[in-house]
């Protein structure tokens, strides 16, 4: 049965959504808006009316998958026990996310990437939006116990946003592989391993680990 006109999107959302798509996997650069009317069915007029040029277009974008982000989020660590249990699910997540054969990667990074002045709207948006996110992971480290618990947050997001740039040289399994293994790594030594804070069976040691930045001078050249 088909739908009646008066349930089809409204321009302004088909435009977004073939935006986003097209963005996405073609670039933001690469799409001009006339591509972008043509997949959403609708006119320049209507585009313009609703997002006074492509940087707001491409501003709206970015808003909404930030918001898709704070979604999925909460649905990956709502419910958890502890804080370690939620970064671990972050991780997985993530390792997760990697094997799908349609993920390009972070598409706040990607669109960053096309905007390198930092003085462009587009790439000051996304800083705002991922200094967000990292903030997150920082307070999960806290959470967690961490000594140094930006030094954990800034390892996480390192961590997640330098798994997909390895898909094309490493494949989704091994950099999945690769991801949980060295956010292992980085809870061993971020993370306190008493067993009053995370639980005997988390690290199976009731010794402290060093400090998250003393490994990392003392492992610099």
């Amino acid at each position: 049965m088909s739908s009646a006109p008066a349930d089809r999107p409204k321009a302004a959302e088909r435009i977004q959504a073939a935006a986003k798509d097209l963005f996405y996997r073609h670039g933001i650069r690469a799409t001009g808006v006339e591509e972008v009317c043509r997949v959403a069915e609708a006119t320049k007029m209507s585009l313009y009316r609703s997002y006074p040029s492509k940087d707001a277009l491409v501003a709206a974008i970015l808003c909404e998958d930030a918001a898709v982000y704070d979604v999925w989020f909460e649905a990956v660590t709502g419910g958890l026990p502890d804080a370690i249990a939620k970064l671990r699910a972050l991780v997985e997540a993530v390792a997760t996310k990697l094997s799908d054969p349609d993920y390009r990667g972070c598409p706040l990074l990607l669109a960053q990437a096309e905007f390198p002045d930092p003085a462009h709207p587009t790439h000051q948006l996304v800083a705002k939006h991922k200094a967000r996110m990292r903030t997150g992971l920082t307070q999960l480290a806290a959470e967690a116990g961490a000594a140094e618990p930006e030094a954990v947050g800034d390892a996480l997001a390192l961590l997640f946003d330098g798994a997909w740039a390895s898909l094309p040289y490493l494949g989704s399994a091994r950099a999945g592989e690769v991801l949980r293994q060295s956010a292992e790594a980085v809870f061993r030594l971020g993370l306190p391993r008493a067993p009053s804070a995370l639980g005997q069976s988390a690290f199976g040691s009731a010794t402290p680990a060093p400090a998250l930045s003393s490994a990392r001078d003392q492992t610099t050249s």
